[in-house]
């Protein structure tokens, strides 16, 4: 059997063959076409020529007729004769030249010798047109040679041409054809041999390549069949069952039903499973793809918060979902990005854990709506009983026992709490259904916190809590509502003033970043516990009997509904940190009248 070279050798020298033959035929050919039009043309020339000599004979007769004698018509006389002479002369070389057998060198000879007698042209006019018939009888016979001749030239040239385009068309046929055979038997053994190397990469190690010539292919087969034979056995060995293991946990990440993206700490994905190839679309093989996708950036950033902090990530509220469209569906999920590390605890990367929370979305949206309208209908009937617990109190309705009093004085407690937290849960329900309008404008981050202090002064003094204000006056402005940060410094202020113990130390400050302004609430209190801190901000999540549960989840969805995120940091004893940002107000260019004068 050939090797590939012989083949590829063999294969190029066929077609070298065929295109000299066809070369050498088309130059034969051309030779043969331009012999034939040469023939042509000489008989065209030779028939041409002789009509011409034909016709001015005649002519030359047709004046010795009408001439009289005279030197003027003497003249006249010679001039044509000399013009028939010459015209005899071109013809007897032309017709000698295309057909040597009518020879028309007599007739030429009679003209001449007849030119040569001294006798009048009327005289000489009988023999000339003798002459004259004689030269017609040899024009009649080369015009039939003439014409016989350029038929057959005309026949054998359509031959040629007929045979040039056949020629032409069984050699692109033959180069075909070799092309064809050469690319089946040359590159189909390197296609079955990469065919073979592909099912042996994918684990098929009982694959074995089929090719024992001595060449390049047979030496890249010969180690590809010992690499198998090599990598079976180390599937038998240490390293083996860890590869298995490293296999076993791929296909557990693409069994799991939720998307996983596994990124390095550049952002750029490593491994996908299937759930998040079909959430990700058509670029999920493109290492960048989180920066091109909508929602992408958000898992960036809580993957580069999960590398740079070194500890797990957990996305909370609408800030931490990701709308994404799967077909028609409208799809939500929520962000879970925990850092990941090698054996030795090197940081490698990130795992992003894509939670479906679209039907709790819904559950959540009509518990809210729920608990809203439940609050709104509940809200007259309260406000009639603490108008009627108040007249009870102030003796409105006659003297109360000692008893009695503190009874409805409890109850009057418990009905202004009930009234709070029914305000919360309306405020929060118009937040999440959209019905809370925003009335934005600019605000100086100094004086937004300098006024928060003075509405908490007294509550803090009452604790001997040192409330302190780093900001600078001179600040970006801010884009927010004053209504929604009075709330959000408020709740914030009232937790820190409720968790932190007597002669403590609360700090508010502000700091302009990149995009914005990001504003701190710290206490030096006692702290939240480890396994609070991921529901933080969810509903009801309160660490004491005081207050309505609501005030945190409050605080998160009045940040996000201006532009903003929240996030809290906080040890167990060493006190708590409320950090959320703001945009910058944009800047608007004003007009100011100019003074005349």
């Amino acid at each position: 059997m050939l090797t590939l070279y012989q083949r590829l050798a063999l294969g190029c020298g066929l077609l070298i063959a065929l295109v000299s033959g066809v070369s050498m035929l088309v130059r034969t050919s051309f030779v043969q076409l331009a012999a034939l039009d040469t023939t042509h043309h000489n008989a065209d020339e030779a028939l041409a020529a002789l009509g011409a000599a034909r016709a001015s004979m005649a002519a030359e007769a047709l004046t010795a007729a009408k001439l009289s004698t005279g030197t003027a018509q003497s003249r006249q006389f010679e001039s044509q004769a000399s013009q028939t002479q010459n015209l005899l002369a071109t013809a007897v070389s032309l017709v000698r030249v295309f057909a040597p057998g009518v020879s028309i060198d007599d007739v030429n000879a009679r003209h001449q010798a007849l030119l040569k007698q001294n006798e009048s042209p009327e005289r000489l006019a009988p023999q000339l047109e003798a002459i004259a018939g004689d030269l017609a009888s040899r024009s009649a016979a080369l015009k039939s040679l003439h014409d016989s001749v350029v038929a057959d030239v005309d026949h054998r040239q359509a031959v040629l041409r007929a045979r040039l385009i056949s020629a032409c068309g069984v050699s692109i046929a033959a180069a075909i054809l070799i092309s064809a055979v050469m690319t089946y038997f040359v590159v189909g053994p390197v296609r079955r041999t990469a065919r073979a190397a592909r099912r042996i990469g994918q684990g098929d190690l009982h694959q074995r390549i089929e090719w024992r010539q001595k060449d390049d292919l047979g030496a890249i087969a010969t180690e590809l069949n010992r690499m198998i034979v090599r990598l079976r056995d180390l599937r038998e060995t240490e390293s083996g069952r860890l590869q298995m293991e490293h296999q076993l946990s791929d296909a557990v990440v693409q069994s799991i039903f939720e998307p996983v993206i596994v990124t390095d700490a550049k952002g750029h994905v490593l491994k996908l499973n299937q759930a998040a190839m079909e959430v990700l679309g058509e670029r999920s093989s493109d290492r960048m793809v989180l920066a091109n996708t909508p929602g992408g950036e958000k898992i960036l950033d809580a993957m580069r918060k999960a590398v740079s902090m070194q500890q797990a990530s957990t996305g909370e509220g609408e800030a931490a979902l990701l709308p994404m469209r799967i077909g028609s569906a409208q799809r939500s999920y929520r962000l879970r990005t925990t850092p990941m590390r090698d054996g030795d605890g090197k940081l490698l990367g990130a795992v992003t854990v894509l939670e479906d929370v679209t039907e709790l979305q819904e559950v959540d949206r009509f518990k809210t709506r729920f608990l809203t309208v439940a609050s709104q209908k509940l809200r007259d009937p309260l406000q009639r009983l603490r108008v009627s617990l108040y007249a009870l109190i102030r003796g409105h309705a006659g003297e109360l026992s000692t008893l009695q009093r503190e009874l409805i004085s409890g109850a009057e407690q418990e009905a202004e709490q009930l009234d709070d937290l029914m305000a919360d849960l309306i405020e929060v329900g118009e937040l999440e259904t959209g019905h809370r309008e925003m009335k934005f404008e600019r605000l100086r981050p100094a004086d937004i916190l300098r006024d928060a202090i003075s509405r908490h002064e007294e509550q803090a003094r009452a604790k001997s809590i040192d409330l302190q204000l780093k900001a600078f006056a001179d600040m970006a402005f801010v884009k927010a509502d004053r209504r929604a940060m009075r709330s959000i410094l408020d709740n914030l202020l009232e937790n820190a003033i409720r968790y932190t113990a007597e002669n403590g130390r609360i700090i508010l400050e502000a700091t302009e970043i990149k995009h914005g302004v990001q504003f701190f609430v710290r206490d030096n209190g006692r702290g939240i516990e480890a396994e609070r801190l991921p529901g933080i901000f969810g509903r009801f999540s309160t660490g004491s009997d005081q207050g309505t549960g609501l005030g945190l989840a409050l605080v998160r969805r009045l940040v996000e509904s201006l532009g903003g995120q929240i996030s809290v940091e906080s040890k167990l004893g060493s006190g708590t940190t409320f950090s959320f940002t703001l945009p910058f107000a944009t800047v608007t260019s004003t007009r100011h009248p100019v003074e005349v004068g």
